[in-house]
């Protein structure tokens, strides 16, 4: 055999492991995917595409620092690519470092500030940020890939998150069910929108049964399966008044919600210490003197205490107590 003739051949195999490695990762199987690319950069180790789909193979198959090593050899033999930025960026998303990945997806949007994907897993980095999300930091890139390409599901779920953490439940609404019409079977969608008419319009039989076809359609997605069992426990009776607290609380802007709750808080710790202050003045007065009147006064005090105190104090205990429960109960399969 002539070498001319063994190099065709070794061209013709590389291109076929090429092209069955992306089938494999469309099939959801990265180890076949990541075997293939393994000879593929066997024959030729500084292919720069290939060491990217190792790494895209190997991020699939959660093993981040090889990909991570992949796709910084890539960037170093076509350090202007901007989709090695992209990429390289998601990666380091995917292990949980959005500070790092920020910049890598700031190089990937120069080079290329007419691709929509590198606004917007800015915009999802901003959004994902524990245990805030910065929205304001968020919204320019998340409006801007919209902007770009208004037709991409996956963008406009990105939308429908932005406004519904901006209390714009009207925009969140629409967004997510033209995502939808856009791509009816995607099941991060699917799931997304089941958490949002769950936790900000208090729907949660409809979001169970968007929730159950997101688990037909990706029984494996761990969220989806932890959303699912939140819905069910949210549509028992019991949950009720827990849901429509969360769901009062979710319909206001991230800084009001904190506002709201150290105000409550606050507003408990007063109240009490000033009524302890009146009931113990009171009663030493009551005591000293012999006065009937201001010892009734003080056990109207007491009485008054409970009546504020009391009801808020119970209502933290079974807000406490009732999600675990009625979980463990969902678990064990009674509750269904």
């Amino acid at each position: 055999m002539s070498e001319e003739t063994k190099t065709t051949q070794d061209d013709v195999a590389i291109r076929e492991n090429y092209r069955k490695a992306i089938v494999a990762l469309n099939l959801k199987r990265p180890q076949l995917a990541l075997e293939l690319m393994s000879k593929v950069l066997h024959a030729q180790p500084e292919n720069p595409h290939a060491l990217a789909l190792m790494a895209v193979a190997a991020m699939r198959n959660k093993e981040y620092a090889q990909a991570e090593d992949a796709i910084r050899e890539a960037l170093r033999l076509d350090p202007q690519s901007s989709t090695h930025h992209l990429l390289y960026g998601i990666i380091l998303l995917a292990k949980s470092q959005p500070l790092l990945a920020q910049t890598e997806l700031e190089k990937a949007r120069e080079l290329q500030p007419l691709n929509p994907w590198p606004y917007y897993f800015l915009g999802a980095s901003y959004l994902s940020l524990k245990p805030w999300p910065d929205a304001d930091k968020a919204r320019p890139y998340v409006y801007k890939a919209v902007e770009l390409d208004p037709e991409e599901a996956r963008l406009q779920a990105l939308l429908a998150h932005q406004a519904s953490i901006d209390a714009n439940l009207a925009l969140a609404q629409q967004a997510y069910l033209r995502a939808l019409a856009l791509d009816p079977q995607n099941a991060a969608i699917l799931s997304d929108y089941g958490d949002f008419l769950l936790n900000y319009q208090a729907r949660p039989q409809q979001a169970l049964h968007l929730l159950k076809e997101a688990v037909r359609l990706d029984p494996e997605e761990k969220t989806t399966q932890q959303r699912l069992l939140q819905a069910i426990r949210a549509a028992h009776p019991l949950y009720q008044p827990i849901l429509s607290y969360r769901t009062v609380l979710q319909r206001l802007s991230p800084s009001l919600r904190r506002g709201f709750g150290c105000g409550a808080a606050l507003f408990i710790l007063v109240i009490g210490r000033l009524i302890l202050f009146l009931i113990k003045n009171i009663s030493d007065i009551a005591f000293t003197k012999g006065n009937p009147q201001l010892l009734s006064i003080a056990i109207v005090l007491i009485c008054l205490g409970l009546l504020i105190i009391a009801p808020f104090g119970l209502f933290m205990i079974y807000r406490a107590v009732m999600p675990p429960l009625l979980l463990f109960l969902i678990k064990r399969g009674w509750i269904k």
